[in-house]
C-alpha cells in the first residue's frame, strides 16, 4: 500500500471532530499506514496525540475535557485591568455619546502588545496528560506543527520529533496561542502564536507532507465549506473530509469544549469519514 499522510486543521473546540476521523481510520487499520502527520493549533495537538499517544487515550482525553480545563481565566490585578481598558479604548464605551464596538479594540496593536485573556495552563495540562514525549521523539512518523512568527508575521513549521519535552510543549502551546485569547510563546529567541491566523498563517498545513512526496493525503477540515486548492499539489491525491453539518464558528465552535458537544462532533467525524472513504477504501489498502 502507498503511504498516507494526515492533516489536521485548526479550529479550537471543534477538534474533537478530528478524533472521530481518527476513530474510523483506526477501526479500518488505515492509521497503521500513516507515514507523516501535520497539524495547526488544535490540529497540532491532535497530530501530536496521533504520534505520541493512542486512539483510546486521545478519545478519553477529549471526552473528559471541560470548558474550564481549556479556558482558564488569567488572573488580572486592578492596575492591569485599567491599563488594558485605557490602552485599547474600551474605556470610551462608558462615556455618554460615544458609539463604538468592543471588537474594534481587538486589533493588531493589541496582538503585538501580547495582551491576552486566558492562561495556557489548561492546554499545557492536556499536553502533559495526553502525550508520551519519548514516543514522539522515537517515532518514525514525522509530526509537523505550524506556528506564526511575530517577526514578519509568517508561518513556520517544526518537526516535533526533533525537540526536547519542553520544546514540544512550547511548540504546541505556540501553535494554539490564538492572539488576544492566549499568550504568545517565546521559542528560541522568537515569539510565536497560533499557526492558523488568516492570511499569514497556514490552517491546513499540507505542504510538509507534500514535500515528502506522499501521494495520498487525507485532509480534515473543521468547516463545511473549507476546501483545498489542489492545483498547488500536482501529482498528489488530496482526500478532503468536511463536517456534513455546521459545527460552529467562534463562540459556539472554537470556544465550545462542553461535555454535551464533544461526543456529537466525534461521532460526526467518524460518520463523515466513513461516507467519504467507504467508496475508495480498497484503493487505499
Amino acid at each position: 500500500m502507498e503511504s498516507l499522510g494526515l492533516v489536521f486543521s485548526g479550529g479550537g473546540g471543534k477538534g474533537s471532530y478530528e478524533i472521530g476521523v481518527w476513530k474510523y481510520l483506526h477501526e479500518k487499520g488505515l492509521d497503521k499506514h500513516i507515514t507523516a502527520v501535520s497539524g495547526t493549533s488544535v490540529g497540532a495537538l491532535n497530530a501530536a496525540l496521533f504520534v505520541g499517544s493512542s486512539y483510546e487515550k486521545a478519545e478519553e482525553l477529549w471526552l473528559n475535557i471541560t470548558q474550564k480545563d481549556v479556558l482558564c481565566p488569567r488572573q488580572f490585578n486592578r492596575k492591569e485591568i485599567v491599563r488594558w481598558l485605557i490602552s485599547n479604548n474600551i474605556i470610551k464605551i462608558f462615556i455618554p455619546g460615544y458609539v463604538g464596538m468592543i471588537m474594534s479594540s481587538i486589533n493588531t496593536a493589541m496582538i503585538l502588545k501580547d495582551e491576552y485573556l486566558f492562561s495556557s495552563d489548561g492546554i499545557l495540562n492536556m499536553i502533559s496528560d495526553g502525550l508520551d514525549f519519548d514516543k514522539i521523539k522515537s517515532s518514525k512518523i514525522p509530526c509537523f506543527v505550524t506556528c506564526t512568527c511575530y517577526s514578519g508575521l509568517k508561518a513556520e513549521r517544526f518537526k516535533l520529533n526533533d525537540y526536547s519535552n519542553d520544546n514540544i510543549s512550547n511548540l504546541l502551546l505556540a501553535s494554539s496561542a490564538i492572539p488576544v485569547i492566549f499568550p504568545a510563546i517565546d521559542f528560541h529567541g522568537k515569539k510565536y502564536c497560533d499557526g492558523g491566523i488568516p492570511y499569514v498563517g497556514d490552517n491546513v498545513p499540507i505542504q510538509p507532507l507534500y514535500d515528502m512526496k506522499i501521494k495520498n493525503i487525507i485532509v480534515v477540515h473543521l468547516g463545511q465549506k473549507d476546501t483545498v486548492d489542489k492545483s498547488k499539489y500536482p501529482n498528489a491525491r488530496i482526500i478532503e473530509i468536511n463536517p456534513s453539518e455546521d459545527i460552529g464558528k467562534a463562540i459556539n465552535g472554537m470556544f465550545d469544549f462542553s461535555a454535551e458537544i464533544v461526543p456529537h462532533r466525534l461521532e460526526l467525524g467518524y460518520n463523515d469519514t466513513k461516507n467519504v472513504l467507504h467508496s475508495i477504501l480498497q484503493s487505499l489498502l
